[in-house]
Order: structure tokens, then C-alpha cells, then sequence
């Protein structure tokens, strides 16, 4: 069985580990259908199908331009990979999402987006150019000047057009493996969004927002912002590892309920260090790489994340809405994290993130969950929003505004692609 990391679906699949892109070739022309699939940490239904292309085995470097900060690698190597050899050359991510242990390849089929989306957009923003594996068993190089239409709908294209055997990207220069971290408690759903609208000369923020809290503390939570601090030491820089802890087997179903959570939530908002302070590139950009294995945390059912995004003119009054019915729900979300996003470039048509804000909730997965998504679904569309595929596992077909009827490789199928164009069902 197979699956992501929320655990579900799960699906019977046969898994092919090409070694060489000549192998992954071979496994293109033998199928009729398949899907290439990286480290399987989205967490819904994407890059699962009856036949899958692993790319865990093309995962070589291929160059690396340490002067001019540039990266030309298979598409199976992972960013953690790379931080070791980067960072001591004074390099880091432009764009990175919340863990590091996701594909190049991965990168690039859900164009992740981190928490500096407006100032530094998507990962499609610092892409070059990569290499892609078509139907018919062509290579094609793909960028902002060669197979240009090509490029975009493969940037948040969720495998949809081939497989990305190879890509190159920019780099960011960095003097230093520290952050200044300032963190932000705010009692209120409105002071959440003041705050973000406030501090927009911190160029990361991501905030975690309680749920459960009711009253006059409704919507309260804390905002992590953030930079790159200067050097302040002749010493070479080296990533900075830390020890992890590991779920070494599934929790019981009853672990994480109202009461459960409301402690967790209690014991995150009064802990919260309101002084500014110097964490490492580890701590503030990959919390949740510290546990090994978290997603056992649901249980053996798994968890549903829902990421939505809303314009900017709807945000607040939508988020609240959207909270509300929450509160109103037998589903409690036991994670939540709420972003502020910039303009999407127009010609990213597959891009998560619009201008407004972003709200992922992880729940449990339960009888009544799916019921929850449909409403929290209408509530969305009527708010002119979206949610982001990278994550869906049971959301209605129009919710990513992305047609996949509309991508010509039939070969390159998933079980969300049926599942969104009513092949599935």
C-alpha cells in the first residue's frame, strides 16, 4: 500500500525506481499510465496511482556553481540534501517550504511557496530551467524562453506533463546560519492581521492561529517574523543539525481531541518568546523536521490538511467565517498556520498562493471531516478563494481553479487527477 504523508487515501501501486533518465524513459514508453512522485510528503491524493515513477534514485548533482549561487541537479535530490553543500558556500533558498525533506522534482510540481511569498514569490520564481520526460519518450528543456507554455504548466502542474528528470535554480546568498526571530502574541483574529499588515519590513512571517480560543480571544495566536541575520564571526558557516525525535509507532485514535488540543494551544500561546532573539536556519524554517515520523501522531486513519487561500479583500471577514464554522464543528484542527501572500505572477497560472492570505489547518481524519471540507469548500469558492492541490485529498474538483482536462499528456495520471476531472468515480 501507498500513500502521503497525511496517511490517506492509500492505494495498492506498484513502484518503479529508475536509476538513469534512459531507465525512467524505458518506463514511460512501456506504460499507458503512470505518475512521477518524489519524497510523498504532500499529503492528499497527488502523485498516487496504480503505477508509479519514483525519482528517490535520480538523485545526482550535477553541478554546482558555487561563485554565482546556481544548482543543476536530478529531480530526486532533496533539499536537505543540498544544505550541507550550500550553506558553507554562503547559500540558501530563496523560496523553501516548511520541510526539507521534499524533491527538487516535488518542488517544482507543486511550486511550493514559504513565508516570504511576497517578497520572493514561488519556487518557480528562482527556476531556471529544467529537463522534462514527455509521452512519447522526448527529453525537452523547458524555461522563460525555450517550450515556454510548457514551463508554467509544469510549475504547479502536479506531474500532470512528464517527469522532471533534471532542473537548475538561483540561489540566495547568506553571510550567516542565524535568524533574528521576533515573535508577535496577539489576542484577537484582528490583531493577527494588523500585525502582518503592520511588520511587512520583516521579510518572513507565518503565525499559528488558536482555533479553540472563544470570546474576546477568538482567532488569537502568535506571528514568527523573521531575517537573515548579518555575519558576526570570521568562523566558516556550517548548517546547523540538530538531534530529532522519532513517533515510533501510530498514536491511539483519542490522542488528539478538544481537550487534548486546547491544552497544546494553551501551552503554545503562553510560551511564546515576545522579545526578539537569534534562532538557526533549522529552527525557524523546518519546525516540524524536529519529529521524525509526526504524522503517526493522527493514528493509523491519517489527517486531512485543508489549505485554502482568499483575496485579500476577503481574507479577514472569510477567515473568520471560516473559523467560526470550525468552532462550530465536531473537527478541531490540531495545527494551524496562517501566511500572508503577494501578487502571483501571470503567467504562473498553477500557483497556489494569490494576493491575500493563506490558512492551513491539519485535522484528524474522522467520519464527519470530509462533511466539514464540503462546507469549508462553499465557504471558499463564495469568498473568491482556492485551495492548494499540493495538500487536497477530498476537496470538490473546482477548488484548485486548475483543469486538468486541459493537460495533454493522458499518460501522466494520478488519483487526484481522475478524482478532479470525474474519471474516478
Amino acid at each position: 500500500m501507498l500513500a502521503n504523508w497525511g496517511n490517506y487515501p492509500k492505494t495498492n501501486a506498484t513502484v518503479a525506481y529508475p536509476e538513469t533518465p534512459d531507465d525512467a524513459r524505458g518506463e514511460v514508453l512501456r506504460l499507458e499510465r503512470l505518475i512521477a512522485r518524489g519524497n510523498g510528503k504532500c499529503y492528499g491524493d497527488a502523485a498516487l496511482a496504480p503505477y508509479v515513477l519514483s525519482t528517490l534514485r535520480l538523485n545526482r548533482l550535477l553541478h554546482f556553481d558555487a561563485e554565482n549561487g546556481i544548482v543543476n541537479c536530478e529531480s530526486g535530490v532533496l533539499l536537505a540534501d543540498l544544505l550541507d553543500m550550500i550553506v558553507p558556500a554562503g547559500w540558501f533558498f530563496h523560496v523553501t517550504p516548511g520541510i526539507k525533506n521534499i524533491t527538487v522534482g516535488g518542488a517544482i510540481a507543486c511550486d511550493v511557496h514559504g513565508k516570504n511569498h511576497p517578497g520572493k514569490g514561488c519556487f518557480s520564481t528562482w527556476l531556471l530551467d529544467f529537463e522534462l520526460l514527455r509521452a512519447d519518450g522526448s527529453v525537452v528543456r523547458c524555461s522563460r524562453t525555450e517550450h515556454t507554455d510548457l514551463f508554467w504548466q509544469t510549475c504547479g502542474g502536479m506531474g500532470w506533463t512528464g517527469v522532471v528528470l533534471a532542473a537548475r535554480f538561483q540561489l540566495m546568498r547568506i553571510s550567516s546560519v542565524q535568524m533574528r526571530q521576533m515573535a508577535v502574541r496577539v489576542d484577537s483574529l484582528d490583531g493577527l492581521f494588523r500585525a502582518f499588515e503592520t511588520h511587512t519590513d520583516w521579510p518572513y512571517g507565518a503565525g499559528w492561529v488558536d482555533c479553540l480560543a472563544d470570546g474576546n480571544a477568538f482567532g488569537r495566536g502568535v506571528i514568527y517574523f523573521a531575517e537573515h541575520a548579518k555575519k558576526t564571526s570570521s568562523a566558516p558557516l556550517q548548517y546547523p543539525h540538530r538531534d530529532s525525535r522519532n513517533v515510533p509507532f501510530y498514536a491511539p485514535a483519542w490522542l488528539l481531541n478538544p481537550f487534548s488540543i486546547r491544552l497544546h494551544n494553551n501551552m503554545l500561546f503562553s510560551k511564546a518568546r515576545t522579545e526578539e532573539q537569534l534562532v538557526d536556519l533549522d529552527r525557524y524554517f523546518y519546525p516540524l523536521d524536529r519529529i521524525r515520523n509526526w504524522n503517526r501522531l493522527y493514528g493509523r486513519r491519517g489527517f486531512i490538511q485543508y489549505q485554502f487561500c482568499l483575496p485579500e479583500e476577503s481574507s479577514a471577514s472569510g477567515i473568520r467565517q471560516i473559523l467560526q464554522t470550525i468552532r462550530s464543528s465536531r473537527d478541531v484542527p490540531f495545527l494551524s498556520v496562517l501566511k500572508r501572500h503577494g501578487e502571483r505572477p501571470a503567467e504562473a497560472v498553477h500557483s497556489f498562493p494569490i494576493r491575500g492570505y493563506s490558512l492551513a489547518l491539519d485535522f484528524p481524519r474522522t467520519r464527519t471531516v470530509s462533511g466539514l471540507v464540503n462546507t469549508l469548500d462553499e465557504l471558499v469558492w463564495r469568498h473568491s478563494g482556492k485551495i492548494y492541490l499540493a495538500k487536497d485529498a477530498c476537496s470538490a474538483s473546482r477548488m484548485g481553479r486548475v483543469d486538468p482536462t486541459a493537460f495533454g499528456e493522458a499518460k501522466f495520471s494520478s488519483l487526484q487527477r481522475e478524482r478532479l476531472t470525474g474519471a474516478g468515480s
